[in-house]
């Protein structure tokens, strides 16, 4: 899209933002079921193999589908933001298989054996494993701190100096915890860290991160972008263009985690109205949360949009709303997880989120099975903890659902 459209309006960019049209005139852009391209002469071939004619070569490298769904990406989460000079921000987005497919090509793409990784608590399961289980035997150690307390990051960070990156996930899986993200990447930019942002449950719908000068952003687009659970994807964006264009595009390649036309397809179609199913979510989601937190069966809510959530001012904050996703604990542990999940009729049970239909799981009995209570329960994930991706559907259906499913 070009720059005479920054005007246009958020779900104007969900609908048109990065689409260039086809050769054959048609409307939408096609699934490009290619695995290779033509040259017309060698003289071509030689010239876009050093990249001095644009052209798509291998589509390991790069595929017409492909690169609509990232341009469009990477519009929403610049939309609206300028960079040091006052221009309209531009930033690149490359898509992969999955969203730990894009931490992986991030990662590998910025620290190397002997450095480390500052991060916090309560990570998306795969973020956490990757951390603790596959990073150090790559030479890459992580240090663990409670990001809500800026004093204790900065102690570590003074106290190591081979911290290379902080990475930071905002709204945190499943406590909601919220976390400064000016203030730690201000810090994190004093030290001379990469700062990198998991925006899979904000999306660039409720929170901007490159808004307080972030270096990377990653979206499991499986997700809320996606919308429709039709496809697994995930993307890393990135503000500096020279390193996106050259170091990460090449460790993206060599590691093989691209994306495919068809999964591309799906998710630049899911994201049409983007705009418009956030809008829902996140109606639904306040009126669910109101709605539990007066339940005699539950304990607790975990929702960043009641006043009660700790993080609730910080919410206010950074992100236009507190969005789709909560969590809650029944007053019956354990026992009571599993008897709600039985008893639902029409909200889902399943593990992943932000789909349509509302998504239901108790992280005790499945997601965190096999993680030792005493470590479970360290992380907030209590025994008769709910996590809950409210979907679309009309929400007096799911409130009835959950009235007759907690009994």
């Amino acid at each position: 899209m070009s720059d005479k459209n920054n005007s246009l309006g958020f779900d104007t960019v969900c609908i048109r933002g990065g689409h260039t049209p086809e050769s054959n005139r048609a409307h939408l852009t096609p699934i490009y079921a290619s695995s290779t391209y033509t040259f017309d002469s060698a003289e071509q071939s030689i010239a876009t193999f050093k990249g001095d004619e644009k052209g798509y070569i291998y589509s390991r490298w790069g595929n017409p589908t492909i690169s609509e769904a990232e341009e469009k990406i990477a519009l929403l989460e610049a939309y609206g933001l300028t960079d040091k000079d006052g221009a309209p921000l531009k930033l690149k987005a490359i898509l992969h298989a999955s969203g730990m497919a894009a931490i992986c090509t991030m990662l590998m793409a910025n620290i190397k054996a002997g450095q480390k990784i500052i991060t916090h608590f309560s990570l998306y399961g795969g973020t956490h494993e990757l951390v603790e289980k596959i990073l150090p035997d790559l030479g890459v150690a992580a240090t663990i701190v409670d990001f809500h307390d800026l004093n204790k990051v900065e102690d570590a960070i003074k106290a190591d100096k081979t911290i290379r990156l902080m990475h930071i996930e905002t709204p945190a899986n499943p406590t909601l915890q919220c976390i400064d993200l000016e203030a730690l990447s201000a810090l994190g930019k004093k030290y001379g860290l990469i700062v990198c942002v998991d925006n899979t449950f904000a999306t660039p719908y409720l929170q901007q991160p490159f808004k307080y000068n972030v270096d990377y952003v990653m979206h499991s687009t499986t997700k809320f972008l996606n919308g429709h659970g039709t496809a697994i994807g995930g993307v890393v964006v990135g503000r500096d263009l020279d390193k996106m264009n050259t170091s990460v595009t090449k460790m993206h390649r060599l590691l093989g985690g691209n994306s495919n036309a068809f999964e591309a397809f799906l998710l630049t179609n899911g994201l049409r109205t983007f705009g418009l199913r956030m809008e829902r979510h996140c109606s639904n989601a306040q009126q669910v949360a109101n709605y539990l937190e007066c339940n005699k069966g539950v304990a607790h809510v975990n929702y960043l949009g009641l006043t009660s959530h700790p993080d609730h001012a910080m919410c206010l904050k950074q992100m236009k709303h507190a969005g789709a996703m909560l969590s809650f604990e029944l007053k019956g542990g354990f026992d009571a997880g599993v008897k709600f999940i039985n008893q639902l009729k029409l909200c889902t049970n399943a593990v992943s989120l932000g789909t349509c239909d509302t998504l239901v799981s108790h992280p005790a009995s499945t997601t965190h099975v096999s993680v030792a209570r005493e470590q479970r329960l360290a992380f907030g994930i209590t025994d008769g903890l709910i996590r809950m991706s409210v979907g679309i559907e009309n929400v007096a259906d799911i409130l009835n659902d959950l009235e007759q499913a907690v009994g």
